[in-house]
């Protein structure tokens, strides 16, 4: 038998465990295979039931949970996949899937895919005030229920979808325009009353019907977990939802399960142009109605609970394409000769390999390309410590596919938790990364890719190497700032240093009078500075002033400062020369 990663006895509310973990519980009643059922799971053979779940943001539906029932034990084991969240396990119990990562990095990807900001006040009141210690999905449905207001707010602004009904109606006392053939006709059969036509204002359409289908499970979410939030901005917005599904249902607006395959079906694309603005509240109304498609009735008070899941690797794939776009607009934001105008983040491009036929093809997770030219193949993998894609064939060939369709020579797995390592292939001289922080954490994984994305590009522009620095530190240079870079490598432009002399003056005066803390200007300093004139000069006089120029940049790390100096010569190469301390 397997090793179970936790025991429980039957009877809790709640069964946690952990993803891709297994756990058993003990003491279940003979009916339990009666349950299962009920909590819309799928017998597939003699004793063994899953439970399949559309994830958020999603339409394709994953296996969550399998359930093996031993009755002559009177238990069962639950196995989970990478799917994590919620779901119901019997009509009065639920299992939760926990995440190999902290639930506080999944709720940051989840705003981040969702071009969220964790930062967002509502009415005034920090988000992170609506927040439990430990996040939990629940706490994700109030940063949806924020987002979805905020939405309503902006269709409030700019008027709902609407469509134009012309009612016909027979009657002494109507509104609109009288037909006068049509009540001619009426008179000539009989008919005393005269026919009117009347144009109507008709709101329930497939739009709107998913508004108000998100806010009534939103509001369901809300009466759930009531009794575990007493913040007041918590009923605060439960009301504002409240009062949004009110209106819209004063408007017509109305929203039935039979209705789900209209929902799944409808795009944005599908909506008049003019009606972009629908995007925020009809992409929260969509991730709220994709994860609650599994709802299920509990015995007691017959309340209905909302199953919701997220798939892990798709979320992961969602957000390194957020973060490969993120990182690569940082970079582009220090490339002062645009040199990176051309080179762009595609998520999945399709690849055929055949001319005419359509249905055969490839889909690289990310890549970074450059025009028409393939830099760099990435594919993220959402695998556990210590599991190596390199080694497992399947992934390894995908990579080496892509890279050969694509004539790519740099590859690289995003992976959350391993460890990052470098291969050369040895055939083609390719290079194949595993890209991971140490220790997992968001800001950790920006970093890594970050760096990433800079070493691909910075072999065809290596004055990035100078740039970044400037980024990260102080251009150290009296009387030019960042906004002069563009003339970096002009040798008419003020980083020249035909007089060597002045050019150490600028970069001292610049250092001590501006940057330092340790310093209060250059007369504070040894010699007033002339030990550190001399170090710079001495650099200087090893190249060729007419064909090279100088980026210094001062440097502070803990406590430390220091000059650096980035030297671009004539043949685009870039040498760093430092570090020059002040003192």
């Amino acid at each position: 038998m397997s090793t179970v990663d936790e025991v429980y006895q039957y009877g809790q509310d709640t069964f946690n465990i952990p993803e891709r973990g297994e756990i058993r519980i003990e003491g279940c009643p003979s009916s339990i295979g009666d349950q299962l059922r009920r909590a819309s799971f799928t017998q597939q053979s003699p004793g063994v039931f899953t439970k399949s779940q559309a994830a958020l943001g999603g339409e394709q539906e994953y296996e969550v949970v399998t359930v093996t029932v031993d009755g002559e034990e009177n238990e069962v084991h639950v196995e989970a996949t990478d799917i994590i969240g919620v779901v119901s396990l019997t009509p009065s119990s639920k299992v939760q899937v926990d995440p190999k990562i902290d639930w506080e990095h999944i709720f940051d990807m989840l705003l981040a895919v969702y071009d969220q900001n964790r930062s967002i006040e509502y009415h005034g009141i920090p988000l992170q005030d609506f927040l439990s210690d430990d996040i939990h999905l629940d706490d994700v449905f109030v940063v949806l229920a924020i987002n979805y207001l905020d939405g309503l707010e902006t269709i409030h602004r700019q008027g709902y979808i609407r469509d134009l009904v012309i009612r016909r109606l027979n009657s002494l006392n109507g509104r609109g325009e009288i037909d006068v053939e049509q009540t001619l006709m009426n008179h000539a059969q009989g008919t005393l009353e005269p026919h009117w036509i009347r144009n109507e204002t008709e709101y329930d359409n497939a739009a709107n019907s998913l508004l108000h289908f998100a806010g009534k499970t939103l509001l369901r979410l809300f009466r759930q977990n009531s009794h575990e939030n007493d913040h007041p901005a918590y009923d605060r917005i439960f009301s504002e939802v409240h009062r949004e599904v009110e209106r819209l249902e004063n408007m017509g607006v109305s929203s039935e399960l039979d209705r789900m395959d209209a929902y799944r079906r409808l795009s944005l694309n599908d909506l008049p142009k003019q009606r972009g603005y629908y995007r925020k509240a009809f992409d929260v109304a969509k991730a709220v109605m994709s994860s609650s498609l599994g709802q299920q009735l509990r015995d007691g008070p017959r309340e209905l609970v909302v199953d919701y899941v997220l798939n892990m690797e798709s979320l992961f794939e969602q957000y390194s394409q957020v973060v490969i776009e993120r990182e690569l607009s940082y970079v582009k934001s220090y490339d002062h000769l645009g040199s990176l105008d051309d080179v762009t983040p595609v998520r999945s491009p399709s690849v055929n390999p055949f001319e005419g036929e359509g249905q055969i093809y490839h889909e690289p997770d990310h890549v970074l390309q450059e025009g028409e030219k393939t830099l760099a193949v990435l594919d993220s993998k959402y695998y556990a410590e210590g599991h190596d894609p390199v080694k497992e064939s399947p992934s390894r060939s995908r990579l080496f596919s892509y890279a050969y369709l694509l004539h790519s020579d740099r590859l690289a797995f995003l992976c959350p938790l391993l460890e990052s390592k470098r291969r050369r292939v040895v055939q083609t001289g390719a290079e194949l990364q595993i890209l991971s922080p140490d220790e997992f954490s968001l800001d950790a994984y920006d970093d890594v890719v970050h760096e990433y994305i800079h070493e691909v590009l910075v072999g065809d522009a290596p004055e990035l190497e100078a740039f970044r620095a400037v980024a990260e530190h102080e251009l150290c240079l009296d009387g030019v700032d960042e906004s002069d870079l563009h003339l970096a490598k002009q040798m008419s432009g003020p980083f020249t240093f035909k007089d060597i002399k002045d050019f150490s003056l600028r970069v001292l005066k610049s250092a001590a009078d501006e940057h330092s803390y340790d310093v209060r200007n250059r007369y504070d300093l040894e010699q007033e500075g002339n030990w550190t004139r001399e170090q710079i000069e001495l650099k200087c006089n090893d190249r060729y002033e007419h064909a090279t120029t100088c980026v210094p940049v001062f440097c502070r790390e803990d406590g430390e400062e220091w000059i650096d100096l980035y030297f671009l010569n004539g043949s685009g190469e870039v040498e760093k020369e430092g570090p020059l301390k002040l003192l």
